[in-house]
């Protein structure tokens, strides 16, 4: 009995011994870890707490982590001024707080200390594009593509820069390089998208990039209404009601927005939900002469020529140049029966340069016209 007893102690013993020997080697790495790293990431962490703050709308508590975060970074330049890292990450959180101008000074300390980072010469083209230093960002933003062909991100912030230009095709090129990379990029196919419906006015090629953002983000809510703008400008006026519809109840005050879906609504003979919008319109803002304009039109189609006539000469009176006007009170007045007083205001819109004024003269003035 004793000497299996005297086993069993042994083996115990040797248990504990190769357990603490384990725990000596833990204690060991955790001990010989790169002292620039824990620093690094205590920095790191900190940001990502005041990402939190932020969220919480704690601008305060967002405010004392970033610093915090420089703190710690600023511990390893005084014992090396001669690091990458420390640099880049205090610019990338002076760019956080829009400090972008000590963002800039620390990416290019940064850069002068190692040249090969493609992501400090992006992130710094990225702070130039926001102090509009538009030729500096888009230097960088090349030699960030030298560095590395195949970033996403500086092939997206290059085509957003290239859009200022009056050649969009370099835009393109970057977005389509960028989802050939990345083809779930929500930002980058809402910018695509963009182009589709501003430039190219290909509305259905817009339409499938917003449903991509959308389907990928429920949240990325712009989009809901650039895609009502994109069936909109398509002539699909009910699909535009229905995005600009959820658009609006996420943002009900947009006036954009809102004046929009009233055309819309105008186009497909909903003259009373128009009205709505337009009213809505004109308690945030009394004088604006396209809601105004729209409104009248509206309530001639229902035949409430006195409140037509009423809106639009007020339109008029604020904005005297406003052709639309003048083509919307022509037809109130023209089914009020008054030819004389409608052709008047269509003679005026030519004047005025609106594209179908000469038509709508031709039309119900042709005597009229000389």
């Amino acid at each position: 009995m004793k000497y299996h007893l005297r086993i069993i102690i042994l083996l115990v013993l040797g248990l504990w011994c190769m357990s603490a020997i384990a725990q000596d080697e833990d204690k060991a790495k955790v001990d010989t870890l790169d002292a620039n790293t824990i620093v690094i990431k205590a920095g790191n962490v900190k940001v990502d707490s005041a990402m939190a703050h932020e969220k919480r709308k704690d601008s305060k508590g967002a405010n004392r982590l970033y610093a915090d975060a420089i703190k710690e970074y600023k511990k390893l330049i005084k014992k090396d001024k001669e690091m990458f890292a420390p640099y880049y990450y205090i610019a990338k959180v002076q760019f956080k707080t829009k400090d972008y101008q000590e963002a800039i000074t620390n990416y290019t300390k940064a850069i002068i200390i190692d040249s090969t980072h493609d992501d400090a010469f992006r992130d710094r083209g990225i702070a130039e594009v926001e102090l509009s230093k538009f030729d500096e960002a888009k230097k960088d933003f090349n030699i960030a593509l030298s560095l590395n062909p195949n970033d996403p991100v500086t092939l997206y912030n290059r085509g957003k820069l290239a859009e200022r230009g009056k050649d969009k095709q370099p835009c393109f090129e970057d977005y389509e390089a960028a989802l050939d990379l990345k083809p779930n990029y929500p930002d980058v196919l809402f910018r695509r998208g963009m182009l589709y419906a501003n430039v190219k006015q290909d509305y259905i090629l817009a339409v499938g990039d917003f449903n991509k953002v959308t389907e990928l983000d429920s949240s990325y809510y712009i989009a809901y209404f650039w895609k009502g703008k994109a069936y909109y400008l398509g002539t699909d006026y009910k699909s535009a009601n229905a995005e600009l519809s959820r658009f609006l109840q996420i943002d009900s005050n947009s006036v954009e927005a809102l004046i929009m879906r009233g055309a819309a609504r105008l186009n497909y003979d909903d003259y009373s939900n128009a009205i709505r919008d337009f009213d809505d319109i004109i308690k945030l803002e009394p004088k604006n002469f396209i809601a105004l304009a729209n409104r009248g039109l509206a309530k001639g189609q229902l035949k409430n020529y006195n409140g037509a006539l009423e809106d639009l000469d007020l339109s008029i009176k604020i904005k005297g140049d406003y052709s639309p006007a003048y083509i919307n009170r022509a037809m109130v007045k023209y089914m009020n029966k008054d030819r004389k007083g409608g052709c008047a205001d269509l003679r005026k819109a030519d004047v005025l340069n609106h594209p179908k004024a000469y038509e709508l003269l031709q039309k119900y003035c042709k005597s009229e016209v000389k």
